[in-house]
């Protein structure tokens, strides 16, 4: 059997409801795992998974079928939550509102699912609090670095009991951009049963369905992201795993832009349903969560844009101007696979983590240098494939103060500064150094 077989499995059932009427609406082509960052020696290998996105026409989830290993993620697994600063504020902030919103104290619980560096369990201030991690790849040493319990595995119920029976039962368990990467979500969920106690909660933040289709952000779509999460999917699902969500907001920003935030607890337990799920629920059933139109013209709506940022870098190549990137994240990568790019449109790409300068990126090969490299070669144009900074770099960044001018993909293809450009920048959280995830 070849490895691009063992590294691949089919779903033909929704992961959900197991429904089988799967609709496919999107196909970003075959594209390798978008945070698999390779050396040069390593090209010949590489290997890509089909991209596609379906629609479950009972429950409505929004998910991916094909489902790559964690083996072909994880073995490599670049991401770094604190190479961005705006990250680190976000997860502080976050842990502070847990803090004070389910009174923590000294002795308590808590458990971060995939917890990557430990970025957000650093966020907690509680005196004496127990703070453990999950986390199945290498960063997971950096996290034990900073004086976390760090479990080395993917979480489950065998995960859960492991935790309890060494720390006791959690009072808040986060996963934050990790929750829709689970294929196996229902052992996720019956493991979430045993590590909460009677008063835990578990709270999800995920980017939000109705974000990826209304701005078109089909670069957050890639093999570790297998759902594209809305509430009404949610809710039945949880339900026949013993659980409830009783709280739910939208939340400007996230690992990998605009987000939702669900707040979840054993059925029945002491906190009370909020009027926000009923209205969320209320709003997706009126905006169309199941209404096949509204993912054809979203699938229109990335073809444009496509055809847009095409037009833009074959103008600036005709003029003779070199192109650079900005940020070399995993949504970047989605980006310039389904564009087709290389090294002739793209010279290289500048990146902060330095996990990851010396690679290329996946697929399209591109060389990832310094930003101190970058400022010297001086580029007049950078693709931004960190987008969801793009505030805070045309504020503070010296590429743009020594008079370089980036690319803008998304949610509108565009070249700044320039006046005459309409940014629709309003509502994006402009701060950090790099793309997240």
């Amino acid at each position: 059997m070849s490895d691009h077989a063992t590294l691949l499995t089919k779903r033909t059932t929704c992961r959900y409801c197991g429904g089988g009427e799967l609709w496919r609406f999107l196909s970003l082509g075959d594209q390798p795992p978008s945070n698999s960052f390779l050396r040069p020696e390593a090209v010949a290998s590489e290997v890509r998974y089909p991209l596609d996105v379906y629609l479950c026409r009972q429950c409505y989830l929004v998910q991916l079928l094909d489902v790559v290993s964690a083996q072909a993620i994880f073995d490599e697994y670049l991401y770094l939550s604190s190479a961005s600063k705006a990250l680190v504020q976000h997860y502080g902030r976050l842990a502070q509102t847990l803090s004070a919103r389910f009174g923590l104290t000294g002795g308590d619980v808590v458990v971060d699912i995939g917890c990557n560096d430990g970025a957000l369990l650093q966020g907690y201030t509680v005196p004496q609090l127990v703070r453990v991690g999950v986390e199945p790849s290498q960063v997971a040493a950096l996290a034990e670095q900073a004086g976390l319990h760090v479990v080395k595995k993917f979480f489950g119920p065998a995960t859960a009991r492991e935790i309890t029976a060494a720390h006791g039962t959690a009072r808040v368990v986060t996963a934050t951009n990790v929750f829709a990467h689970v294929d196996s979500i229902g052992e996720f969920v019956d493991g979430l049963l045993i590590l909460l106690a009677g008063n835990g909660v578990f709270v999800i933040e995920s980017p939000y369905l109705i974000d990826l289709v209304e701005q078109a952000l089909f670069d957050t779509i890639y093999h570790e992201h297998l759902c594209y999460l809305s509430l009404t999917p949610m809710v039945p699902f949880l339900a026949r795993h013993g659980l409830e969500i009783f709280d739910v907001e939208r939340v400007p920003f996230g690992a990998s832009g605009p987000a939702i935030r669900v707040f979840v607890q054993p059925r029945g337990a002491c906190h009370p349903i909020i009027r926000s799920v009923r209205r969320m629920l209320a709003q997706e059933e009126h905006w169309g969560v199941g209404n096949q139109s509204r993912y054809e013209a979203f699938g229109a709506s990335v073809a444009g844009i496509r055809q847009q940022l095409l037009a833009i870098l074959e103008e600036l190549r005709r003029t003779g101007a070199r192109i650079g990137g900005y940020g070399a994240s995993a949504k970047g990568n989605t980006l310039l696979n389904y564009l087709g790019m290389n090294t002739d449109v793209i010279a290289y790409v500048a990146e902060t983590n330095v996990k990851k300068q010396g690679f290329l990126t996946p697929g399209s090969h591109i060389p990832i240098i310094s930003e101190e490299q970058f400022l010297e070669r001086m580029p007049p144009y950078a693709l931004l494939l960190s987008w969801n900074y793009l505030d805070f770099f045309l504020a503070h960044s010296e590429y743009i103060r020594r008079g370089g001018r980036f690319v803008v993909p998304l949610p509108t293809p565009c070249l700044l500064p320039a006046d005459q450009c309409e940014t629709g920048t309003e509502g994006r959280v402009g701060a950090g150094e790099q793309a997240g995830k």
